[in-house]
């Protein structure tokens, strides 16, 4: 019995002995894996284990079932790599410091960050223009003055201008404004500064140049056989020497706007009673400018060069006859050519005749035409507008005459009887003409634009005459229809403006 107790208790000794081994063997790997395996904060979710570390409690050790185990022999640590890579992620960037991947070829567009609203801009007030009227002897003589300096200054158009009136210091400066086309009118913008008594004042006018066709009725050298009687001229009339007026108890001649001479008076005959007042309503002034007409009549001195106006050039006597839907046409008297022209234009049409030449008109006007022969031109019948202006303001009919020569009306045998109606703007640089003026009078002679003339024959007892004037003739003329070297006022506010010195010195 004293010999199996002893060997119970080496057996028992020897099972300590083992266990307690394995538990030195198990916590030196353990220790081993902890130094060797590097500092680590944890255990990530990617690594992988490379050892497990079992414990047995020793109470399991007596279930061997008899079977006697050898003692276990210390074990040597396998030997591990001297560096074990363990993959960790990069901790994140602060948020100030965050890198985004992005493709090489991708240009990395920069945020738009929305700048702050600027505060509201107040514009400068502005303070109003101080204004002063001028005077009632300023408003007239002022455009005159600038009128006269026109006239005298188209040569020389950059002559300064200086003068002095009723105390006041003037300046002006002409802007000169050529017609852009054989329709227009010539125009200067006098910019005008003033002094008086250390202020300064600034204004603007502006003046247009006449062309013959604004005036009602022109006449150069009035025949002293010729008087006016049974005649009413509607618009202003300018003779450049006396004429001649004679009214009886019965009728009497009307002129119904401004009457200007540079004669010292006129010539008056009268049986039984008349007033003057009751001849010229619109007033009449003496010792005016002349109005010289001009050498050349030729419509292209009077005309800029326009490509799209159409020039027929008239070698023979020619007869033109015109029609209400823009068509014409022309018939050469003595050589066998004849035309016939369809096609409305939009442009001007010229008929030029060539020296020698007779050009006869009649028909009906739709366009813009001018007729010109440097010898004659003869009225056949009557020579109207498709649209008359009077009765259509958008008309855009136009119709000139004009000769170096001579323009008449045709005998009674051709324009038949009754009435003559002509609208035209007529310039007949030597002679106006009616024939045959002995024939019984039955009618009136209708003028419906303007007419001017180096001189009249007289008309009666063949016609009474009315003249009257196209008003559309104030902005546009007939293409290439000659003008006058007189400028008139075309518009003033009447009123001056305070300015200071710079801007007056800028001004002019």
């Amino acid at each position: 019995m004293v010999a199996l107790a002893g060997l119970l208790e080496t057996k028992n000794a020897q099972r300590t002995v083992a266990a307690v081994a394995s538990g030195a063997l198990h916590l030196a790997i353990f220790i081993v894996a902890f130094v060797l395996g590097g500092k680590q904060e944890g255990i990530g979710a990617n690594d992988q284990a490379f050892a497990q570390l079992v414990l047995i409690e020793a109470p399991e050790v007596d279930r061997a079932e008899g079977v006697e185990l050898r003692p276990i022999e210390p074990m040597q640590a396998s030997v591990l790599p001297a560096e074990i890579s363990v993959s960790m992620p990069d901790p994140p960037l602060p948020a100030s410091e965050a890198v985004r991947s992005e493709p090489e070829d991708q240009q990395i567009t920069p945020p738009q960050v929305e700048a702050p609203p600027l505060p509201p801009v107040t514009p400068p007030v502005e303070q109003p223009e101080v204004t002063f009227l001028a005077s009632i002897q300023e408003q007239t003589s002022l455009p005159q003055r600038l009128a006269k300096l026109a006239e005298e200054l188209q040569n020389k158009p950059e002559t300064p201008l200086h003068w002095e009136q009723d105390g006041k210091q003037y300046t002006a400066k002409m802007i000169w404004e050529r017609a852009r086309d054989g329709t227009a009118l010539d125009r200067v913008i006098a910019e005008v500064s003033a002094s008086d008594q250390g202020k300064l004042m600034s204004t603007r006018i502006m003046l247009k140049r006449l062309a013959f066709s604004q005036f009602t009725q022109v006449v150069d050298r009035w025949d002293p056989m010729v008087q006016l009687h049974d005649d009413v001229i509607v618009g202003r009339f300018h003779s450049n020497s006396q004429f001649n007026v004679f009214h009886d108890s019965r009728v009497g001649p009307k002129f119904l706007g401004k009457v200007t001479t540079a004669a010292k008076s006129f010539e008056m005959s009268a049986r039984g009673r008349g007033r003057q007042s009751d001849i010229f309503a619109g007033g009449i002034e003496t010792r005016t400018n002349r109005i010289n007409l001009p050498q050349s009549l030729q419509p292209f001195a009077w005309a800029p060069y326009d490509p799209e106006a159409r020039i027929h050039q008239l070698t023979d006597d020619t007869r033109i006859r015109f029609f209400a839907d823009g068509s014409y046409m022309w018939r050469t008297n003595n050589a066998p050519g004849s035309g016939y022209m369809n096609k409305p234009s939009e442009h001007p049409v010229y008929f030029v005749g060539n020296m020698g030449s007779t050009l006869y008109v009649q028909g009906i006007v739709s366009g813009n035409m001018l007729v010109y022969s440097p010898t004659k031109i003869v009225i056949e019948d009557d020579l109207t507008y498709a649209n008359d202006p009077r009765r259509d303001s958008s008309s855009r009919d136009y119709l000139g005459l004009v000769s170096d020569r001579y323009i008449e009306i045709a005998s009674p045998g051709t324009t038949g009887p009754g009435d003559l109606t002509i609208h035209a703007a007529i310039f007949a640089g030597r002679r106006f003409v009616v024939r045959d003026i002995d024939h019984p009078r039955s009618a009136t002679l209708k003028v419906f634009g303007s007419l001017s003339a180096g001189s009249l024959s007289a008309s009666e007892p063949r016609y009474a005459t009315e003249i009257e004037y196209d008003s559309r003739f104030e902005q546009r003329r007939p293409p290439g229809f000659p003008m006058t070297t007189r400028y008139e006022a075309e518009r003033w506010s009447g009123q001056w403006v305070e300015t200071s010195e710079r801007m007056a010195d800028d001004t002019l």
